[in-house]
């Protein structure tokens, strides 16, 4: 029997992909403010975000995000400084002073998909709510304070989806067992191949339904196009 439904939150409760984008968007002018030139005049959204991907494999130590981003800031200033010079000192203040910025603009925006309240109000009354997330984004910062009763990010704890161990902290923290837990979420090696190792329940969320689910690993126990589905799908998975 389901007892404790957890959500991953990225694509799967809000659009992450749309408010990181629009973050970076606004930190790339203000790194085109601060350090004029033909470098930053060339310089992309998607150019901040390859040097953020390169600093978490040049840094596998660092488990917090928002260092990371740090990190991938003074990445892209110090690839600056090679061909137009400037002070590391100075970009070293001026990546913490974009990293700051960056979360700012990412949170002034829920994102959150329009089945994401009502679909968490149709379960709060007869499941325990959990976000279990390899992300950062708090929930009382994208207008969900009080709906879960576990909050698991993977940067607290030192481990992330699809490790096993992760899904264990959520398990002690509820005092519930692996049979009784679900992830809902879209990612079928984080969210579903981790649920599948974990001995737990998973659901994949396709809102767009434009590709099937890959084939070569773990499937899914059930596929939702929408967190409305959950309330009448998730008896009839627990019965299994």
């Amino acid at each position: 029997m389901i007892r404790a439904v957890l959500f991953d939150g990225d694509q799967t409760l809000w659009d992450f992909e749309r408010v990181m984008r629009d973050a970076l968007v606004a930190v790339t002018d203000e790194l085109r403010a601060a350090r004029p030139g033909l470098f930053a005049d060339a310089l992309s959204w998607q150019d901040l975000q390859d040097d953020r991907t390169a600093a978490v494999a040049e840094h596998p130590e660092v488990w917090s995000l928002a260092e990371l981003r740090v990190h991938g800031f003074a990445r892209t200033l110090a690839r600056r400084r090679a061909v137009e010079g400037g002070d590391e000192r100075e970009d070293e203040a001026l990546a913490a002073a974009l990293s700051a910025s960056y979360f700012h603009h990412r949170d002034r925006d829920p994102a959150l998909f329009p089945d994401t309240v009502p679909g968490l109000d149709a379960l709060r009354t007869d499941y325990r709510l959990g976000l279990l997330s390899n992300g950062s984004r708090l929930p009382e910062t994208v207008g969900l304070a009080g709906y879960f009763e576990s909050v698991v990010f993977a940067q607290d704890h030192r481990v992330a989806k699809p490790d096993k161990g992760i899904f264990e902290v959520v398990e002690r923290q509820l005092g519930v067992g692996p049979e009784s837990c679900v992830l809902v979420g879209d990612h079928p090696v984080n969210d579903v191949a981790g649920a599948h190792d974990a001995g737990w329940r998973s659901v994949w969320i396709d809102r767009e339904g434009a590709e099937p689910f890959p084939d070569d690993g773990p499937q899914p126990d059930a596929v939702i196009a929408s967190l409305l589905d959950l309330p009448g799908l998730l008896p009839r998975l627990g019965d299994d």
